[in-house]
């Protein structure tokens, strides 16, 4: 009997331990179905909140509309199911918001900004405390070209009519273009190099100094945006001699050369574009850049692009990087000329 009772006992233990070595597997597998579960929710998950798309510079300006209206091309196309919020915060040329990006966010990939000249020109000024580096390339998607003009009337209707006369007179040929460290007196110094000339440079405050200049025979030729001359290309009062990008430009400037076609490899434009805080992972990027891709293949964003006389110019994050670079690099080449 107790022989008996012995063999129940052990039966009955080493049921109790094979089904407690089962209910172990699977529960280890469940807990790994909901750890991979989970793992793919929380990759699928973002964004979880809003964005902050940080402007810094004031409302209105190019850097401004071109910000306010590609969030809206977001928006109105669904691109992101969490709201985009575009914030000001200007001074110090850019830096105090840049700053604000860089150092106060990073790794945090819900905070966006843009660039400009003054992007690359205040950490090389001493300016800024932070440069290009201190950021997540996101993607570039236009540039505005800059155009070296002259009155319709001018006794130069080439660029190499007026570089001759450089060349054959020192220093008789000025130009007018804005002041400090710009991308105007940036490609002045590179194109006087380039061509071996001697020209002055005459600092305006702003493009509508540098057109009344030019217009009145103040300076022999000006530096401008496309949308600051378009009015008076239309009326037949100015004439571009030569755009400063890599290709040429459509629309009205369509049979306008680029320097470089012109024998000097002298290219340089205000790329329009989105960054991020380093620090963000890649996924992160990738979602980023395919929500804004998404965007710059919208009608409404060509109209845009068109309307405001830029060139469409799609850059990934690596590529975007490399630009920044080589803008980076043209202006600290001739900072000290500058400043002089």
């Amino acid at each position: 009997m107790k022989k008996h009772f012995r063999s129940i006992v052990f039966i009955t233990a080493l049921l109790f331990l094979l089904g407690s070595i089962a209910g172990c597997g699977s529960s280890s597998s469940s807990n790994q179905k909901q750890d991979s579960s989970s793992g793919t929710e929380k990759a699928a998950s973002f964004p979880e909140k809003d964005f902050e798309f940080l402007v810094p510079m004031g409302a209105g300006g190019g850097s401004d509309v071109f910000c306010r209206t590609l969030v809206k091309t977001v928006a109105d196309n669904k691109l992101n199911p969490t709201n985009i919020t575009v914030v000001n915060k200007p001074g110090g040329s850019g830096s105090i918001g840049w700053s604000y990006v860089a150092n106060d966010h990073k790794g945090n990939p819900y905070e966006l900004s843009t660039v400009s000249s003054s992007f690359y020109t205040g950490p090389i000024s001493g300016q800024s405390p932070v440069s290009y580096k201190d950021f997540t390339h996101i993607i570039a998607v236009a540039e505005d070209p800059t155009l070296l003009v002259v009155p319709t009337d001018s006794p130069y209707q080439t660029m190499e009519q007026l570089l001759e006369a450089a060349k054959a007179k020192p220093e008789s040929i000025s130009s007018g273009g804005s002041s400090g460290l710009s991308m105007d007196a940036v490609v002045f110094y590179a194109l006087s190099d380039s061509a071996g000339v001697q020209m002055k440079y005459v600092p305006f405050a702003g493009g509508g100094e540098v057109m009344t200049s030019v217009l009145g025979g103040h300076v022999t030729f000006g530096f401008l945006g496309p949308s600051e001359a378009a009015s008076q290309l239309e009326a037949g009062k100015m004439k571009a001699l030569a755009v400063t990008t890599e290709d040429r430009a459509g629309g009205i400037l369509k049979d306008v050369p680029t320097l470089k076609e012109l024998g000097h490899d002298v290219v340089l434009s205000q790329l329009r574009g989105v960054v991020a805080p380093s620090g963000i992972s890649q996924e992160n990027v990738d979602y980023l850049h395919d929500m804004f891709k998404k965007a710059t293949e919208t009608p409404e964003w060509k109209e845009f692009v068109k309307n405001n006389f830029m060139e469409e110019k799609i850059m990934g994050p690596d590529e975007f990087l490399k630009a920044s670079q080589a803008q980076n690099d043209m202006y600290a080449k001739y900072l000290d000329k500058i400043e002089k």
